[in-house]
């Protein structure tokens, strides 16, 4: 695992951080406050817990019904909560937001019912609470402790919790299936306070336990140990990372933590509540994808017919080599954070494909959505294959076999592979259409309705990015047969275009096209339609341009796109991306705007880029949004990367890599990077409240003759500086 850099005597990055943004469309996994850099534990407020979409902590609810330790894609639990008096029943309590902090790695409220100040803090593994009760309690004072009520997506079955002494509890409750994902995991806990207490009786099938304290006159600590392993692992990340430390001490280490990997990317001048809002979306790029490894490198294994315990590989010096992970979907990943972690965050892109490299070990596949130990093969094709193909090209990840990693990417291209498999699909390979894919050149509108997201069109757009992506792989190690035939299976797209409608469309098997056709669509497409799916190729925009048949027909059809979009703010709700042209609240539409620069129009991609931030990704209030589901991280990591005026249309995939530049939002940007180098990025002539285009770049004090730099000279370091003007003028080549 490669080292990552420090940054020491920062600003307090952390400060500007408004954790609860975007909340009030968010989901079980989408909000975490006292929690660390991609924490196993994520401890927070719940005001909902039996669902998932708008579930955990939402902001349009008034009452707290606890704090649990797991808010992770499919998997949930461990829930607490103080009270005072006898209360068995309907124990949520109403709360202020005036009295609210929320800050990375922290959070305080105020239970109005029970008068009842909670802290919560965390290290990756532990959780820490600490209970003020009321001064002059006169009623009994105790922790109800809840593993029965289903905590997001998933029922706790199986629940169970024994005192071993006055101050420590240990317990374990099975966190049951989902559509999502089919298998059963435990979750491994223990708990311990700085007060002796009592554990009532309570009934075994149903474990909603009260813990009574002893009417405490200083406040209550309670560390919690979490692991999918054992009660073993539970008690041993405990002691390794909580100890004897306070509470004080331990949300000072988060705040630190927190700062740490904020400070990687520095940003001065421009807009303040911009700035604010950019540490909020680089929080978020770090967030919601988990450690699920113990500190001694076990971790939960339940790809096979029977779960298992398996270790990490140990460095020299006895510490894990590598994490192991869960994660949403990478659908979108090739936009977000796979450029972005690849310069700021180089160890992240690293050890994440080390956790993949794992699963392919234990169950014959690289996956696209590991959770609860297995693939919940969430979405669609081979999403992680551009993922590593950036990782590899760019030196970011070395294998131990990179011959062996390659062969496994290759596998998940074929039959029997993830381009088998749509949405959801664990026992069968019929929803991804591949064998179609491979003998007609596209996919038919007729695939069995197995899975979620059996899409033709868009598989068959989506299949054609990712062989790209393999095909850049194949060319760094002069797998010259595959780099032919990977190539051109990525050009199928263009099997889909119609010259007579100037769109991408779903056809039948018979090769006709679908009727009747209407561009906002929703038959053949994922979450989106033909307007976005048209423009999804970013890896071909010179065989785009040729479908269009000219360079002003792609270019006037993908003005016309964005200014329908603008009408609707460039967001549709959920469920209805379709309704959209481009949608900048999901993944599918987020490289469009950068393909206005590579078809030679920059001032476009820099015009319609400043709408879509101002519009819907500029505030940073609790009320703001992204527009969309962050989808773990997705979100943040591209709002981060359009800020600072680096983006990659082709997901950073190709050797050397490439990255286009754009006007930055900021009068600095400075980029920590390993061995001590740095990215500084200046700006001459920013104006904040309007759109800026790029005059002329210099890099290393050379004038650049492109808006274009490889990844290699970027993470070099040196200084990228931009001459801003407030009208179109200067470079216009890709």
């Amino acid at each position: 695992m490669s080292s990552a850099p420090s940054v020491l005597n920062s600003p307090d990055y952390a400060s500007l951080v408004e954790p609860r943004l975007g909340n009030t469309i968010g989901r079980w996994i989408s909000f975490a406050s006292a929690c660390r850099p991609l924490g196993l534990v994520a401890l927070s407020p719940d005001t909902r817990v039996n669902g998932d979409w708008g579930c955990g902590y939402n902001l349009a609810d008034t009452h707290i019904v606890g704090f649990s330790h797991i808010h992770d894609w499919q998997s949930g639990g461990i829930l607490l909560m103080p009270v005072t008096g006898e209360v068995t029943t309907d124990w949520q309590s109403p709360f202020s937001r005036d009295t609210e902090l929320c800050k990375p790695g922290y959070h305080r409220v105020h239970l109005d019912r029970y008068g009842i100040t909670a802290e919560l803090t965390a290290t990756v593994r532990t959780g820490a609470h600490r209970y003020t009760f009321p001064a002059d309690l006169r009623e009994d004072a105790a922790i109800l402790i809840d593993l029965a009520s289903q905590c997001g997506p998933c029922a706790m079955l199986d629940a169970r919790l024994v005192q071993t002494n006055p101050r420590t509890l240990e317990g374990s409750v099975i966190n049951g299936p989902t559509i999502r994902k089919p298998k059963t995991h435990p979750v491994y806990f223990v708990l311990t306070l700085n007060t002796d207490a009592t554990l009532e009786p309570f009934d075994p099938a149903r474990v909603q336990a009260r813990l009574s304290l002893d009417r405490p006159a200083v406040p209550v600590t309670i560390k919690v140990g979490v692991s999918y392993t054992s009660l073993e692992a539970a008690r041993a990340n405990l002691a390794a990372e909580s100890g004897d430390k306070t509470f004080d001490q331990l949300h000072a280490e988060a705040h630190a933590d927190w700062n740490t990997h904020l400070s990687r990317i520095a940003v001065e001048g421009g807009d303040a509540t911009r700035r604010a809002r950019f540490y909020t979306d680089l929080y978020f790029s770090l967030l919601g994808r988990r450690t699920v490894s113990d500190a001694a490198g076990t971790y939960f294994d339940n790809t096979g017919p029977e779960p298992r315990v398996r270790q990490i590989p140990l460095t020299p010096e006895g510490r894990p080599h590598h994490r192991h992970f869960s994660s949403d979907a990478f659908w979108g990943v090739q936009w977000s954070l796979a450029p972005l972690w690849s310069l700021a965050y180089p160890e992240l892109i690293d050890e994440f494909c080390h956790s993949l490299t794992d699963m392919y070990h234990n169950s014959g596949y690289i996956p696209r959505g590991p959770a609860g130990g297995a693939d919940t093969f969430v979405m669609t094709s081979a999403q992680s294959t551009p993922f590593f193909a950036c990782a590899i090209n760019n030196g970011l990840h070395r294998p131990s076999d990179l011959e062996e990693t390659y062969q496994a990417l290759r596998k998940n291209h074929f039959p029997g592979g993830l381009m088998s498999k749509a949405g959801y699909e664990h026992t069968t390979c019929k929803g991804g259409g591949i064998e179609d894919y491979i003998a007609l050149g596209y996919i038919p509108e007729d695939l069995p309705p197995v899975g979620m997201h059996t899409h033709g069109a868009a598989q068959t757009i989506e299949h054609a990015f990712n062989d790209w992506a393999l095909a850049q792989l194949a060319t760094a190690l002069s797998h010259t047969a595959d780099a032919t035939l990977f190539t051109a299976r990525s050009r199928n797209y263009r099997n889909l275009f119609d010259p007579s409608v100037g769109f991408c469309r779903p056809r039948e098997r018979d090769g006709s096209w679908t009727e009747p056709f209407d561009p906002s669509q929703k038959k053949g497409w994922t979450e989106a339609n033909a307007w976005t799916f048209t423009y999804h190729s970013a890896h071909d925009v010179p065989g785009l341009i040729e479908c269009f048949s000219s360079r002003e027909a792609f270019v006037a059809r993908l003005e016309e796109a964005f200014a329908l979009s603008e009408k609707q703010k460039f967001f549709a709700p959920r469920d209805h991306h379709n309704l959209i042209p481009l949608d900048f609240g999901n993944e599918p539409a987020l490289a469009t705007a950068h393909l206005f620069q590579l078809a030679g129009r920059p001032d476009r991609t820099q015009f319609w880029l400043r709408r879509v931030i101002d519009t819907i990704k500029a505030g940073n209030s609790p009320e703001d949004t992204w527009g969309g589901d962050e989808d773990q991280g997705i979100m943040g990591a591209w709002n981060v990367l359009v800020s600072i005026g680096l983006f990659s249309a082709t997901g950073a995939c190709e050797s050397p890599a490439r990255y286009q530049l754009t006007a930055p939002l900021f009068d600095r940007v400075t980029i920590t990077l390993p061995a001590g180098r740095t990215l500084a990025i200046t700006t001459t002539g920013l104006t904040p409240t309007a759109t800026n285009y790029t005059e002329s770049i210099t890099f290393n004090g050379r004038a650049l003759t492109s808006l274009e730099l490889p990844h290699t000279a970027l993470f070099a370091g040196g200084a990228l500086h931009f001459t801003l003007a407030s009208t179109p003028s200067g470079l216009t080549a890709a």
